[in-house]
């Protein structure tokens, strides 16, 4: 079965939120002003549909995130919780494991990298298939995201390069009939350095609040 959030996670998500539970201490301070996240306050509540693969059909599950306002500056942050990437509907579990099915394969093209053990996922209500075009701009969103993070990095930490703050896994090179423009084979060259070696969710509420 392809990796999923499932139904459960994202239930789990809203009944701590219900609750109160979520709070911004794990957000890094305000790139704004350096308020620390822990004096961040609830600014308002925001739902959100996530698609997730139940028996190799795609479902749709909805929970509320919260975001959060600095009171120094006013910025405010969306909190992200592990499943979840902005402006993305299906869960990071799956888009970081069919991207990093593609990039890490030379020979693999996005017709295969849809393709499971089990089948190529479908729509529960429409029926279409899981489309190889969603792993092309997966892969461009989290490249985008990475270089992103990276930036942060740099500026919070002008001393060090980035590779300082990963595992260095060596030459990275993409085969040229993986992409058609330098900006393509640049993001397949981000991604396959950054997920050969790195977890993307713990790094991803970082990346968040420096996007949002």
């Amino acid at each position: 079965m392809p990796p999923t959030a499932t139904l459960e996670d994202i239930k789990a998500h809203q009944r701590r939120v219900e609750k109160n539970k979520i709070t911004p201490d794990n957000l890094p301070p305000c790139p704004g002003c350096r308020v620390e996240s822990a004096f961040f306050k609830i600014h308002a509540y925001r739902e959100r549909r996530f698609l997730i693969i139940v028996e190799m059909l795609i479902k749709a599950a909805y929970c509320s995130l919260v975001r959060f306002g600095c009171p120094g500056c006013g910025k405010t942050f969306t909190h992200y919780p592990d499943f979840a990437i902005p402006h993305k509907h299906y869960t990071r579990q799956t888009i970081e494991s069919f991207s990093r099915a593609y990039v890490q394969n030379d020979q693999r093209t996005y017709e295969g990298a849809v393709m499971t053990n089990d089948g190529v996922p479908e729509h529960a209500v429409s029926g279409r298939m899981l489309s190889p075009s969603s792993i092309h701009r997966w892969i461009s969103t989290l490249a985008d995201l990475i270089r992103l993070y990276c930036d942060a990095m740099k500026k919070s930490f002008p001393e060090k390069s980035t590779a300082q703050f990963f595992e260095d896994p060596g030459p990275i090179q993409v085969p040229e009939k993986k992409y058609r423009t330098h900006k393509r084979r640049d993001s397949l060259l981000v991604c396959r350095w950054f997920l050969k070696k790195s977890d993307f969710h713990r790094v991803c509420n970082n990346i968040c609040v420096n996007l949002i």
